[in-house]
């Protein structure tokens, strides 16, 4: 594993604010690299949220994918979901990291929207919006806030406002404990939300 642990946060049109806001702010904080991708296919940098707000790529996804990340990151929005489901080289890449026993990490619509759909996924035990159970048709959703299956190497959290929960997890899985619970010790973490201290 490389010195300094790295994310591939892939974005298109329609994503979630609150969740992209949310990595980009913790994931560095913690001492993780976060790179972050254009899904569109037309290559196009600039991504509009779901809520309208701009947040810029660093290249196209089909620049990123070969590099030597440890986590691949899909953000919610509807819109979005659909362009990784059609998107030939979202789903190669989600092959290439599981191949290679590296993490998928996928929040809110990502899971019923492209992950369930994955047959390297079957069987496997996922969370999503509770609106959202009812078309998973090959994964087992659990009602929690983020879903760790060490078995297929997959994260799912349930929706936006879990995007913390997400974060911490991920920092406890390409650091390790202590690093998630220094990241909260300068937080002021809500009620519910793990701190990674007992």
């Amino acid at each position: 594993m490389p010195a300094i642990p790295s994310v591939l946060l892939c974005l298109a049109h329609g994503n979630d604010a609150i969740e992209i806001t949310t990595f980009l702010a913790l994931l560095p904080r913690a001492g993780i690299s976060v790179t972050v991708a254009s899904v569109e296919g037309d290559g196009a940098l600039t991504i509009q949220s779901a809520e309208g707000l701009p947040f810029s790529a660093q290249l196209p996804l089909s620049q990123a994918v070969d590099k030597d990340y440890e986590l691949l990151l899909l953000v919610s929005g509807e819109q979005s979901c659909r362009t990784y489901a059609q998107s030939d080289l979202v789903v190669e890449s989600i092959a290439q990291f599981t191949s290679t026993r590296r993490y998928v990490a996928a929040m809110s619509h990502a899971v019923p929207g492209i992950i369930d759909s994955i047959a390297g996924f079957r069987g496997a035990n996922v969370t999503c919006l509770p609106q959202h159970k009812e078309y998973l048709a090959h994964t087992q959703w659990q009602e929690r806030r983020v879903v760790n299956d060490p078995r297929y190497l997959l994260l799912s959290g349930q929706g936006p406002l879990c995007a913390t929960d997400m974060a911490l997890k991920i920092v406890e899985l390409l650091i390790n404990k202590e690093a998630a619970h220094a990241l909260t010790h300068d937080l002021a973490i809500p009620v519910g939300i793990y701190n990674y201290q007992e």
